[in-house]
């Protein structure tokens, strides 16, 4: 079910993504702030797109961005939340090691200069440029997910975005609905067939390989589109009670068609 989802979101999905990493290689110096406030409505945007291939036939842009944008701005206070207190936990770690390292010595939190040399030839060029376009999007996608998954759940997030559940009560909501299909994802673990564990260590070397080598990163593209798809599929069956995706035939057609109407 994922999958089918997945072939039906991925241009729509990817083009938010690519389009986000485009912009953000304009502000190299604010890119890792940006990514790190925006990661996370990254990923409540991915399965909005993600339920759209789901109920409808037709995606349209403008319902995209009014279903999307209350969760956005919900989400948002969220993660400012998250931002300022990791900001302070870093800052006083930060102020500590100056503290106590010695006089003249380098900043233990300086990143080392960059050793790449740009590539020779305008095909090279291009390809690099292509690639360092992708290297950004899965490291959004799955720093969006470790937000919510630590500060308030990848479903608690999703009940908080979509449904309007203040953030208290849909993180405790999450929280137990892993607890209660805990033993239903363990017997599943347990029958799993053996191409869901290659599959499965496919994916995690795919991960590995992507963000290891700059050439690999479009891989980060595919698995960065098709989790959205897992986690939709999940909180679908377990809220909402449907287990299958909606056929063809009901699909909801597009609802753009009242801005050809007259007034």
């Amino acid at each position: 079910m994922a999958l089918s989802l997945w072939k039906r979101s991925f241009w729509n999905q990817a083009s938010i993504l690519l389009a986000v990493a485009l912009v953000s290689k304009f502000f190299p110096a604010w890119s890792t702030f940006v990514g790190f406030l925006l990661a996370p409505s990254l990923f409540i945007v991915s399965v909005t797109v993600v339920k759209m291939a789901d109920e409808r036939s037709v995606f349209s842009w403008l319902d995209c961005i009014e279903l999307v944008l209350p969760g956005v701005l919900r989400l948002g206070r969220i993660t400012l939340q998250f931002a300022a207190g990791f900001g302070l936990l870093i800052g006083a770690l930060a102020w500590l090691a100056s503290t106590l390292a010695p006089a003249g010595s380098a900043d233990p939190f300086a990143l080392p200069p960059a050793a790449a040399s740009r590539p020779d030839g305008l095909a090279a060029e291009f390809l690099h440029f292509c690639a360092t376009w992708t290297e950004g999007v899965m490291a959004m996608v799955f720093l969006g997910m470790f937000i919510v998954a630590i500060y308030q759940g990848v479903f608690g997030a999703i009940l908080h975005a979509q449904e309007g559940i203040c953030a208290r009560e849909s993180r405790r909501y999450g929280w137990q609905a892993w607890q209660v299909n805990s033993g239903s994802i363990e017997q599943a673990l347990r029958e799993a067939p053996a191409a869901f564990w290659q599959w499965l260590a496919a994916a995690a070397t795919g991960i590995a390989c992507a963000f290891q080598t700059v050439y690999l990163s479009p891989v980060g593209l595919l698995l960065a589109t098709y989790v959205p798809c897992l986690a939709y599929v999940a909180y679908r069956s377990i809220f909402l009670g449907k287990h299958e995706n909606v056929p063809a035939a009901a699909r909801a057609g597009s609802v753009n068609a009242r801005w050809l109407a007259l007034a």
